[in-house]
């Protein structure tokens, strides 16, 4: 009787065991078809830096166009406004500009009148007003939103899928990270994964007040955009840019890497506002937004 009992124990401790390891293989399989689907899920995220560049260049000669159709139509309004002015030389060669019709004083005008003259005075006035007021409206439009536009992160740095979000986070280091200490860290920016020396761009026109090591960040480049906004570009490889340079939106400021505290190739970047980080994901989307405000009427 206790041989067959320790038999039927062993037997079904090692019927426990294979339950065991069944177990083990399926979780793991089912780990690496998680770990695989993300892998995928990430590569397709990817977006090469050629095409990122091609779609600023894009939205770029959108606004460029737009400043164009402006410019046009205050062309325009000069074109007309000489016209206008040669026709009353010729109606007059010794009247002032800005009589429509040459005149005795306390007596009515009877100079004749080439035929279709009035007709042709009528219609320049009213292509000159019309012409005028389109200029004014484009004009005003523009100009706020250039301004803005210009000094203010609005595209992405780089190519590649967002690995870590702004805001708290478990610190991929066991001591520290961007922010301080401890298991929990708060993350100043975003951190965007790709190939190592994948390039960096400029989101917006600046000038460089820091380039070379900072500390934990690695390889960086700040930029100061206004005198409340900044933009901070870490853990690069390479550095294209020096202190006092003046860059515009779409220069290239360095390569990806994975320099200073980063367990991985990837870009952290960082909006400050008045020295203090902001969440810079919706900065992402901002010029595609102002360009189909753009198109829409006022």
């Amino acid at each position: 009787m206790v041989v067959f009992s320790h038999r039927t124990f062993r037997w079904s401790l090692t019927r426990r065991m294979m339950l065991w390891v069944i177990g083990g293989v399926a979780g793991f399989s089912a780990l690496a078809m998680i770990g695989s689907g993300y892998g995928f899920w990430a590569t397709k995220k990817i977006m090469s830096f050629g095409r990122l560049q091609q779609e600023t260049r894009e939205q770029q000669e959108q606004i460029r166009s737009s400043l164009d159709q402006a410019q046009a139509l205050e062309n325009e309004v000069t074109t007309l406004r000489k016209q206008h002015t040669e026709l009353l030389r010729l109606l007059d060669p010794k009247a002032p500009v800005g009589n429509p019709l040459p005149s005795l004083p306390g007596q009515p005008d009877t100079t004749p009148l080439p035929p279709g003259t009035q007709e042709r005075l009528s219609r320049l006035r009213q292509d000159l007003d019309y012409t005028a007021k389109q200029a004014a409206v484009v004009r005003a439009r523009m100009e706020p939103v250039i301004r803005a536009w210009t000094r203010t992160p609005s595209i992405p740095p780089t190519a590649g899928y967002l690995s870590s979000g702004f805001g708290v986070r478990v610190s991929p280091f066991s001591r520290s990270n961007e922010a301080g200490e401890g298991l929990l860290g708060y993350h100043t920016g975003l951190d965007i994964s790709n190939a190592l020396d994948t390039p960096i761009q400029a989101t917006a026109e600046g000038e460089v007040v820091e380039a070379g090591w900072m500390d934990r960040y690695g390889w960086g480049v700040r930029i100061r955009h206004t005198h409340e906004q900044e933009t901070l570009y870490a853990h690069l490889n390479r550095l294209d840019v020096k202190v006092g340079q003046k860059v515009f939106r779409g220069d290239i400021l360095g390569a990806m890497g994975r320099s200073g505290n980063a367990t991985g190739v990837h870009l952290h970047y960082e909006v400050r506002r008045n020295g203090k980080p902001v969440n810079p994901q919706p900065y992402l989307r901002l010029q595609r937004q102002w360009l189909s405000a753009l198109g829409k009427p006022s």
